[in-house]
Parts: C-alpha cells; structure tokens; sequence
C-alpha cells in the first residue's frame, strides 16, 4: 500500500474519518476504478461513515460500500474484498446480490488456494459464505475447524463472530450458537493482603471460578496476599497474566511484598517473571500515594473491560474479601471500593470470603502530596487560525457551562493550543466531544494521571505533573480532526460503564521525546478518543 493511502487509513484509524475522506479526494483517488487497494479502501472509508450514518443514509452508504469492494474484487483475486462486497449488501438490504456474491466467493475458494490469506481467514471467509447463503449447519461446522486451525487467534476470531452476530439478527435467526466459539472471558482481580498463604481451600476455589467461567486472561496488582494467591492460580490455569503495579517493581515488591514476610517475596518473583505484561502507572521510583493506588485500580479494571470489548467476550471481577470489609466500602482503591466501583460500572463479579489470618502493615509509609488527585487533561488545537478560535472561545465556554461540564482549574492558554483539567476521564470526554465543533476540524490530545495543584499569590490554583505535558506533546501527532488518547486514559474512561466512547485497537505510540522519558513498563500505546463530529460540512466520497 502506497505512503498516501497508508496516511489516509491512518486518520481514518485514529477517528479522523472527514479528514480522512477529504484526503482520499484530494488525492483524485475517487476517480480510481482500475486499483483493488483504493477501491477497497473507499469502501472502508464508506462503511465508517455508514456506522455513522442512520436510516435510508445509512443504507445507501452500505449499498456504495458494496460497491467498491465488488468492484475491487472484480479486478484481484483475493475472496477479501468480495465477502466485505456480501455482507455489506446484505447490510444495505440487498440479500439477492449478497447471495449471488458469496456464490462467488465459494467458487473461488474451491478452485485453489491462491491467496495470501491465512488459513484461519480462509476457512472464516468460507463459513461467512456459507451463512448468507442460508447454509447455517455447514457455517457453524466450517467456523469451528477455522478456529481450530489458529485456537489462540483471538481478535480474528472476535472480528469474525461480531460479524456473524450482525449477519444473524439481521436475518431473525439464532445466534446462541456463538457463544460456545467466544474467546475466553476476562478477569479482574483483586483482595486484601491478609489471607492466609497456603489456605489451599481458598486457591481450589479459585480454580474452580476461573475454569468454570473459562478465564483465559488476568489484570490486577502482586501485593501479598490475594493479588498472588489469584495470579498464580491463573497461571496454574493457563490464562494470561497481565500485571498493573502503581509503582516500579522494586519500590512495589519492597512496600507491598517484602514487608509482609514469610515466603511473598519469593512467590511474587516468580509469579511476575511468567507475566505476560507489567505495567507501572506511576513514576517506577517514586513511593505511591493514595491517589496512585486508585489510578492503577482505575486502570487495571479498565484494561480488563478494554480487552474483552477488542474480544467480544466478557470482563467479569474475582474479588476476595474479609467478610466485614464490604459493608465499609473502603479507602480509595482499597479491595472493597474496587468492587463497588466494579458493581457500579455493571458488570458481573464474583466474591470470596476470606478472613484476615493477621495484621498488615500500616499504610503510613505510602508517598503523599498535598493537593493531590488523578487529573484527565485535554489539550485542543483549533483547526483554523488562532483568532478565529479565540473568537468562538466565550460560546465553547457557553456550551461547556451549559452541560455542567466545566474544567476543575481555569483553562491555559499555552504554545498555540488550549489545556484543560478535569477530576473525572468521563467529564474529559464529554467536554471533548462538546469542543470539537468549535475547533473547526482542529485536534485533542487527552492524558490521565496524577497532579498536584499549586497555589500561587494571588492567582488561581494551576496543576504540574505528567499528564499537562503528556497532553501537550501528544497533541502534536494528532491528526487533523482526530482525538487521541494515552493508555492511562483509555482504561481509566474504561473502567466505567461500557459506552464505546473509546476504542480498543491502539492507533500508535507516544512520540518518541514522550516516550523516552517513560520507565521501561509503562504503557506507551495511544488509542482513539471516539468523539462524534458535527455533521461534515465538506465534500465526501
């Protein structure tokens, strides 16, 4: 693929879809009928805005989505861009021509395997074929050899069920059958330090839950106690293991570890050198304060819910408590709040009860700040000059106000763009999708993480810390009308209810001054911010 359409699938990526469209005509590659790329990369142009799209407009865009990819697949070989050309008449209300190209479909699928598709798409390619041609029973038995053929190929196979879920409901028929080929579930975890270390009751338990829900995939701390006696039984159980520490790892083992005492170290050792990931949310030498505690809370439930969404299964919560912890609730990012912040998110979780078997130490070696909290900054570029937007700040303030949506600090004005703070990832969120309009087809950045406000003489309370920075350099590699976030605050918007504000697949990295300055296990990935647009005002394809 050229450099120009890879910029184009880029913005189209990263959420920049009229931007992205804008490009694709600049380009004159509407005009294109005698290239299988372009042609099936107006169709995918043309699918994202039908999403968008509603009624008769969305048909029609399905219908000319369609189009493209047949036309494509007219002129490759390839079974890719004619099964897109099915399914999406069938989307557009036309199950005839849906038919006749599945038909199609088939008929090069059975003259030879001459296409660089893996054998996993091949046979997915087949079993969608065979579905809308009406041939469920062959569907669901062609499906189940492609999984075999590539078992932990899991995001293929959550592309291919969603597909075959939307295929289902359109047609009124069962989709149940399903179920029983989704990816493993997704668990959070978490408890108190207190249980006892070798209560091999409690880890039968556990191994029960995990291989009764079909976990394939784990995210939480290693403290002693809980958090390790679940980890290793997810290992035991063959899951991944993905850790989320609010600290490095030394500073973690030493606080949260080591001062626990008998065979904990140890344990946690092995436990974190058979993990798939590591993650530290918080400066990797640094002692964590409460508020860190809470971050790395926020964001481990947040990657749990993040990967079952990318997997169309489930995230569910395995949480292990004293029994006279839960009626408390707890400190802030403390077991029993994290499973009220779970149960509120509505999501399903599971509770075992386990009594402290003894003391732990106090929490007054933790770090503090005054004034300290997890911040979620965005950073704005308006798309035009800067007076321009000037100009339309005091009706973006309106609008703000008006939603009750009004940054925690005053706004700064710093090097050509806007940087505003909020106490809450869903209030950022909000606030970007109500400035978008006003930046005209400009750009947002979005950070999440601790700061500390400082008070100034006779001035308003300003914040430091990693996220305005982050923010601001991030902001630099948005593309024109796209919205951008770091993993902080992907998870942290995650861990609420499931409202598909942000999306799953990461659209990069940190640019590389941003990242260098990271520790070795903190999170560099960027993921799209889904902020609506106001209805396009330019030409599209």
């Amino acid at each position: 693929m050229s450099a120009s359409l890879l910029s184009i699938v880029a913005h189209a990526r990263a959420g920049a879809l009229e931007h992205a469209l804008r490009l694709f005509q600049e380009a004159g590659l509407d005009a294109r009928t005698d290239d299988p790329a372009v042609l099936s990369l107006k169709g995918r142009l043309l699918k994202d805005q039908a999403r968008l799209a509603e009624g008769e407009a969305r048909r029609t865009l399905y219908a000319r989505s369609a189009e493209a990819y047949d036309a494509a697949g007219a002129i490759s070989w390839g079974t890719y861009p004619l099964i897109n050309a099915a399914s999406l008449s069938l989307l557009a209300g036309e199950p005839d021509r849906a038919r006749a190209l599945a038909a199609k479909v088939m008929s090069r699928l059975d003259q030879g395997d001459s296409e660089p598709d893996t054998p996993y798409w091949r046979e997915a390619t087949r079993a969608e074929a065979e579905l809308l041609l009406g041939r469920h029973q062959q569907a669901r038995e062609t499906l189940s050899g492609a999984i075999a053929l590539a078992p932990r190929a899991w995001e293929d196979h959550a592309s291919t069920l969603r597909q075959f879920s939307l295929i289902l409901e359109l047609e009124g028929q069962d989709a149940s059958w399903l179920e029983a080929l989704r990816p493993p579930r997704v668990l959070h975890f978490a408890g108190h330090l207190g249980v006892d270390p070798h209560d091999s009751a409690l880890t039968g338990r556990i191994a029960d839950l995990l291989r009764s829900e079909g976990i394939g995939f784990g995210y939480g701390a290693l403290a002693a106690g809980a958090d390790i006696v679940i980890a290793e039984a997810l290992l035991e159980h063959g899951a991944e293991l993905h850790l989320i520490l609010p600290t490095g790892r030394e500073v973690f083992r030493a606080l949260s570890v080591a001062s626990l005492g008998g065979d904990w170290d140890a344990r946690f050792d092995e436990v974190l050198a058979r993990a798939e990931t590591v993650t530290s949310v918080g400066p990797t030498s640094a002692l964590p304060g409460p508020m860190t505690l809470m971050l790395a809370a926020r964001v481990a439930m947040g990657r749990a819910a993040m990967q079952a969404r990318l997997l169309a299964t489930e995230a569910l919560q395995l949480i292990i408590l004293d029994p006279a912890e839960r009626e408390g609730g707890g400190a802030a990012g403390g077991s029993a709040w994290t499973a009220t912040a779970w149960d509120k998110a509505g999501r399903r979780s599971l509770v075992l009860a386990s009594p402290r078997v003894r003391a732990v130490p106090p929490t007054s070696a933790l770090g503090s700040a005054p004034r300290e909290w997890v911040a979620a900054v965005l950073a704005m570029a308006p798309g035009d000059d800067e007076q321009a937007f000037a100009d339309r700040l005091p009706d973006l303030w309106a609008a703000l106000r008006a939603a009750s949506n009004l940054p925690e600090t005053p706004p700064i004005w710093s090097g050509a763009c806007l940087l505003l703070s909020f106490t809450d990832c869903d209030d950022a969120a909000a606030a970007a999708r109500i400035a978008m309009p006003f930046l005209n087809g400009g750009r947002i950045a979005a950070a999440a993480g601790t700061v500390r406000a400082v008070a100034l003489i006779d001035a308003p309370l300003v914040i430091v810390g990693p996220p305005v920075e982050t923010a601001r350099r991030l902001l630099a590699s948005v593309p024109q009308g796209a919205a951008l976030a770091t993993a902080t605050f992907a998870a942290i918007l995650s861990s609420g209810a499931d409202d598909g504000v942000c999306s799953n697949e990461p659209v990069g990295e940190l640019p590389p001054a941003e990242a260098n300055e990271l520790g070795d296990d903190q999170d560099r990935s960027v993921f799209s911010l889904s902020v609506r647009m106001a209805p396009a005002s330019r030409p599209t394809s």
